[in-house]
């Protein structure tokens, strides 16, 4: 079962890469070259990557939601380009909505008393959760919050204009 949650994991990301690969190079950003070295807590164990895992689910929920709140211009905008496929961007979104919770209910088996483990039944849940989540627990955990928000946001930026340049 522990390999399923990393591949489930390294499946999301994977999938950012991949997208990030279609995309314009004079427009696109190398996702490798961005510091995710923040997350505080040593990743020794599985309990240990799975919460990590949860934590950079809830973030990257927390980007996909305020995307979603952005209107066509705010769209155009953010992402740079001229034109913006809304049919494109929300099958993207949707995708990575599904993705999400998949690999957060992967990474929530047996995390009892662990942090960031509220349980999730749908993609409604997993949204309210990412909504109020902050990653806060302790300033070393704060730290990496701000770090990883940046991240997601630029990862997502780039989904979504890969959605709407090659739909």
């Amino acid at each position: 079962m522990q390999w399923l949650r990393m591949a489930s994991v390294l499946l999301l990301w994977a999938g950012a890469c991949r997208l990030t690969g279609a995309a314009d190079a004079g427009n696109s950003m190398v996702l490798a070259n961005m510091d995710r070295t923040g997350w505080p807590d040593a990743l020794t164990t599985q309990a240990n990557m799975d919460t990590a895992s949860r934590a950079e689910v809830l973030m990257f929920g927390k980007a996909l939601l305020a995307s979603e709140a952005l209107d066509e211009q705010g769209l155009k905008q953010r992402l740079g380009v001229q034109a913006v496929k809304l049919k494109s961007v929300r099958q993207v979104r949707d995708g990575l909505w599904d993705r999400l919770l998949t690999t957060y209910r992967n990474a929530s088996q047996n995390c009892d008393g662990e942090p960031f483990c509220p349980r999730v039944r749908s993609v409604a849940d997993l949204r309210q959760l990412a909504a109020a989540f902050t990653g806060e627990i302790s300033p070393a955990h704060a730290a990496w919050a701000s770090k990883s928000q940046v991240f997601h946001e630029q990862a997502l930026n780039e989904q979504l204009r890969v959605a709407v340049l090659v739909p």
